[in-house]
């Protein structure tokens, strides 16, 4: 007879394969969060070292169409940056509904393994209960054929 904590066993290793699987898919998702936090860093950078240039070149005079070039990209940056911040969001709301998904998985997991436990503990009180009355048995019958033999 199998005991009831083997079966229960197999649902949880299936548990915890599913809150693993919870916990990498969130990883991933940071992953993927500070890729874009990085992304967004370089635009910002862009945009300022542009502007940078505008404000130099600007005081030593330049053109009007350069003026309009180097605006034109900034201006191309800024809808960089500012999608880039929507991606950002959008990652943050996925992360927040990754984390929430590995919570309640791990708290499935962790409720499982003390039911399990519970078992194991009931399985080796109930197996010491009869090892313990297969040994009075033992003791009695040897000394009902002790009293026998006398």
């Amino acid at each position: 007879m199998i005991k009831k904590s083997a079966r229960l066993a197999s649902v949880v290793k299936i548990a915890e394969s599913e809150e693993q699987r919870a916990a990498q898919a969130l990883g991933e998702c940071q992953q993927q969060l500070e890729l874009h936090r990085a992304r967004l860093e370089q635009l910002v950078g862009y945009r300022g070292e542009y502007l940078k240039q505008l404000n130099e070149r600007a005081g030593n005079g330049i053109s009007i169409m350069q003026i309009q070039h180097y605006r034109a990209f900034i201006s191309q940056l800024d809808r960089g940056v500012e999608e880039q911040n929507k991606v950002i969001g959008s990652v943050q709301i996925e992360i927040e509904s990754k984390r929430r998904e590995w919570f309640n998985k791990r708290t499935k997991t962790q409720a499982m393994d003390k039911v399990v436990s519970k078992h194991i503990y009931q399985e080796q009180i109930i197996e010491g209960k009869r090892d313990q009355k297969e040994s009075d048995e033992r003791a009695q019958v040897m000394r009902c054929d002790r009293v026998a033999l006398d």
